[in-house]
C-alpha cells in the first residue's frame, strides 16, 4: 500500500524463483526490483535486518547471502512504526537502522529511518 500511495506501480514477478520479491514502476517511470523483508522494532529504538535468504530441503538447511546485482532495494516493514524503509542493495547496506534517538546521545554513523522513507 505504501508503495501505491507514492504514485508508484508494483508489479509481481512471473516466477518465485526471482532473487526479488516485486518489480516496481516509479512515478518518474523508472522501474526498480524490491527484496521485502520484515523488522521487528527493538526496545531500544532500532530494527536489525538480516540480508539474506534462507530455506530448508531434505538436504538440509541453506542460507544465500545476496549480491548487488540481484536487485535494487530492500523494502523493510517495521510493524512497530508502520513504516517500509527503502534501503539500496549495496555492499555496505546498514546492519542496524534506528528510528529513536539512542539512550546514550552517541549519533556518529547512525543510520536514521528517516533516511530511508523515500524510494529513488
Amino acid at each position: 500500500m505504501d508503495l501505491t500511495l507514492k504514485g508508484c506501480i508494483p508489479c509481481l514477478p512471473l516466477s518465485e524463483h526471482q532473487p526479488y520479491d516485486l518489480v516496481v514502476v516509479l512515478n518518474n517511470g523508472k522501474v526498480v526490483k524490491l527484496q521485502v523483508k520484515y523488522a521487528t522494532l527493538k526496545k531500544n529504538g532500532t530494527i536489525e535486518v538480516r540480508f539474506r535468504t534462507s530455506w530448508a530441503d531434505r538436504k538440509g538447511t541453506h542460507i544465500k547471502h545476496y549480491s548487488e546485482k540481484d536487485f535494487d532495494y530492500y523494502a523493510i516493514y517495521c510493524a512497530g512504526k508502520d513504516k517500509v524503509l527503502y534501503v539500496p542493495n549495496t555492499l555496505n547496506c546498514p546492519k542496524a537502522i534506528r528510528f529513536d534517538k539512542p539512550a546514550n546521545s552517541q549519533i556518529k554513523f547512525v543510520k536514521w529511518a528517516n533516511d530511508y522513507l523515500k524510494l529513488k
